[in-house]
């Protein structure tokens, strides 16, 4: 479980998280969701360590992590896989040499240990005879689950995801969502989704926490958003035809 608590950040003046506090919990697809430029990033990357707040907390499961000591926030580091806008893989790399860039960070096992957790993980996000490959060679919904097998090579407490449908067309994005939901359930992963995409939403939205102008603005699950009144939630959802429509049939 991730908690934040009362967490507040700006930058050269302006107000980019104004008191935020909510809670990720375990084995639950918690997307974050919110107009570009309305601090969904920067909360991301307070939780991951890449930002540190100004005033508030960030635990996970109750270990604040910015009290921590250099060490203690590296075993935590160790507990967290992240899934980059884009998947971020090294083009330089094989497929198997991305997994284990991340294996050899952070695990002490053998080589021959590691080249097996290697096959785990491409076989667990349904790819084969892929190891020796490029990433070049893939497509872009390949290249994007070689990035969540990396993600949970280390077996992650905590999975992070910035924007995972980013440049996929629908079918695989529909593909990618049930393979994150399904990791996020299997191993009770405190799974944590940045999106703008309202396919994974409506599909994957167990707890929606939307962002408006640094606030915490709206919570709720993928049932109760076409319900709500809230009017810039709506503003932002439906703004385009098919969502309009959307909203219209579920009234």
């Amino acid at each position: 479980m991730i908690e934040i608590l009362n967490v507040n950040k700006a930058f050269n003046g302006r107000d980019v998280l104004k008191n935020v506090s909510v809670n990720f919990e375990p084995g639950v697809a918690n997307l974050i969701i919110g107009q570009s430029g309305s601090g969904k990033t920067i909360l991301m990357k307070s939780m991951v360590g890449l930002v540190v707040p100004d005033s508030g907390s960030v635990l996970f499961d109750g270990r604040d992590f910015n009290n921590l000591t250099k060490d203690q926030q590296k075993e935590v580091r160790r507990d967290i896989g992240m899934v980059f806008q884009g998947g971020a893989l090294f083009d330089s790399m094989t497929v198997a040499e991305n997994i284990l860039f991340s294996l050899k960070m952070f695990s002490k096992q053998t080589k021959r240990e590691m080249m097996k957790r290697v096959y785990f993980c491409l076989d667990r996000v349904n790819l084969h005879k892929v190891e020796k490959l490029y990433p070049s060679e893939l497509s872009g919904g390949m290249q994007k689950r070689v990035a969540i097998a990396r993600a949970i090579a280390n077996n992650p407490k905590y999975l992070f995801c910035d924007e995972p449908n980013s440049g996929l067309d629908p079918q695989t994005s529909v593909l990618i969502d049930q393979l994150i939901l399904e990791i996020t359930k299997e191993y009770n992963i405190t799974t944590v989704i940045n999106t703008h995409d309202m396919n994974s939403v409506m599909q994957i939205g167990e707890s929606i926490n939307f962002i408006y102008k640094g606030e915490l603005w709206w919570q709720g699950s993928n049932k109760s958003i076409l319900q709500t009144d809230n009017q810039e939630l709506n503003d932002f959802l439906f703004a385009g035809t098919l969502t309009k429509l959307l909203k219209t049939m579920s009234s």
